[in-house]
């Protein structure tokens, strides 16, 4: 019979070292700028909807696309939406992710999405691999929504 020890603080040590199988990767969020705005979040009410004149001039246009811009200075890996409704409310919501060959991934489409007073809406969206958007675009309104009033900001994720 082998008598075989190892001293106490060996093992402990051997027990604590870090896994890279279990090690949790950090991430960084960071505000994005809403564009023809200033800062990050933008709160509407839905306004009307469009409405084309003979001419080809828009007599109205309606305010349910907003865009954020997305800093070239580093790679992000997903992005968040979040929209809130103080007084809740219905909305059409969709979100894209806007890429420079003119393609857009849709990674949100619900028609009559109904907001809960104080309950955000997240909405999570992926780059396509080895491409980086440009813009992210939320398309909140609707016909049947008009006057109902959301905040929204978006986020981009890295690590």
């Amino acid at each position: 019979m082998l008598n075989f020890s190892l001293p106490i603080g060996f093992l402990t040590l051997i027990s604590l070292w870090p896994n890279p199988n279990l090690l949790a990767r950090a991430e960084t969020c960071i505000p994005l700028p809403v564009l023809g705005g200033q800062g990050s979040e933008v709160t509407k009410s839905v306004s009307q909807p469009t409405i084309p004149s003979p001419l080809g001039i828009d007599i109205t246009r309606n305010n349910w696309n907003t865009d954020w811009a997305v800093p070239t200075d580093r790679r992000f890996d997903r992005f968040v939406a979040t929209i809130t409704a103080p007084g809740g409310g219905s909305f059409d919501i969709k979100m894209y992710l806007k890429y420079n060959d003119g393609t857009t991934g849709e990674f949100f489409n619900t028609a009559g999405a109904r907001l809960q007073p104080g309950q955000p809406l997240v909405i999570k969206a992926e780059n396509r691999p080895g491409d980086e958007p440009y813009q992210v675009n939320l398309f909140i309104g609707g016909v049947n929504y008009f006057g109902n009033t959301y905040t929204a900001s978006v986020v981009g994720c890295y690590r």
